[in-house]
């Protein structure tokens, strides 16, 4: 399966530090942003492939030279993240990563660019995951221990056995937060149907009288059926400046009579959308409370 990580914000909500560095080159506990991300895929071994889609050719050229560089550290940098007291595995560390540069034509606009960009030399495969690169989040393993590293193969799977009993086309997943949060995300209402959940109705960034109790927000991940989006291409996801992949996709497939968008919905330790510069400190502090209580 190939997935593409979306890179290509300006960052301006974490200004002044994006000044010096992009977002995902921004540090926490000591490791920066795009590792923690990585690591994902490194754990997850039906990802033969990712795409990484960012803003510039500066961002490009070091994205690139980094890359090159960095498999010989993985033994390190998995032993950074123990230190910090967090297990880390990879069991896919051979996936490919290829960088591609975006228009900064918002996350569906840039989305499509890099389909585009792929399919001309290549196919998407049955299923392809997407995902936005600026999250930090904790998981307990089944043996206690903590992981960075979210299950993405649960997620690959609840996506092909809800395609399979309800002819989903697209798994988007959630995380339920207290309600004055959920302002600055998309949020779901979820119905459960046959053991699985379908979105019935999403809306992106509500006003806070519109929203109920425990929300559950976008958490940033999605798996889709290649078929469904290359034949609706410019109908979803147009090739043009301003298109959202929340209020072109996600809202108006909510809105679908017989609902083809399935919910994951993820149990965690933490979850932080690294989008302002707040949280950037608040994650820091929170990877390092952790690593002092143990």
């Amino acid at each position: 399966m190939k997935a593409i990580m979306l890179a290509a914000g300006e960052g301006t909500r974490c200004y002044p530090f994006t000044y010096l560095s992009p977002k995902i080159f921004q540090q926490v506990g000591g490791i920066p942003l795009l590792e923690y991300m990585l690591s994902w895929f490194g754990g997850t071994p039906e990802i033969e492939k990712l795409y990484t889609v960012v803003r510039d050719d500066s961002i490009v050229a070091t994205l690139k030279h980094y890359i090159q560089k960095r498999k010989p550290y993985l033994t390190e940098i998995v032993d950074l993240f123990g230190r910090l007291g967090y297990k880390v595995e990879y069991t896919n560390p051979d996936f490919e990563i290829e960088v591609i540069r975006a228009n900064g034509w918002g996350t569906g606009g840039d989305l499509r660019h890099a389909i585009d960009k792929i399919i001309s030399v290549d196919e998407l495969g049955e299923d392809f995951l997407v995902c936005y690169a600026d999250y930090v989040i904790t998981r307990k393993l089944l043996n206690g221990e903590i992981s960075p590293q979210l299950n993405l193969s649960e997620i690959i799977e609840y996506h092909k056995n809800c395609k399979r009993a309800l002819d989903t086309v697209v798994t988007m997943s959630f995380i339920v937060v207290k309600r004055e949060e959920a302002t600055r995300f998309g949020v779901g209402q979820l119905e459960e149907v046959d053991g699985f959940k379908l979105v019935r109705a999403f809306t992106e960034k509500p006003n806070i009288k519109d929203i109920a109790e425990n929300p559950p927000i976008n958490a940033g991940v999605y798996v889709l059926d290649s078929d469904f989006v290359l034949s609706n291409l410019d109908e979803f996801l147009p090739n043009k400046p301003n298109t959202s992949l929340e209020r072109n996709l996600i809202e108006r497939l909510a809105k679908e009579k017989k609902s083809i968008l399935a919910a994951y919905l993820l149990d965690l330790c933490a979850w932080f959308d690294v989008g302002t510069l707040e949280q950037l400190i608040e994650v820091n502090a929170y990877i390092a409370l952790k690593k002092l209580e143990r």
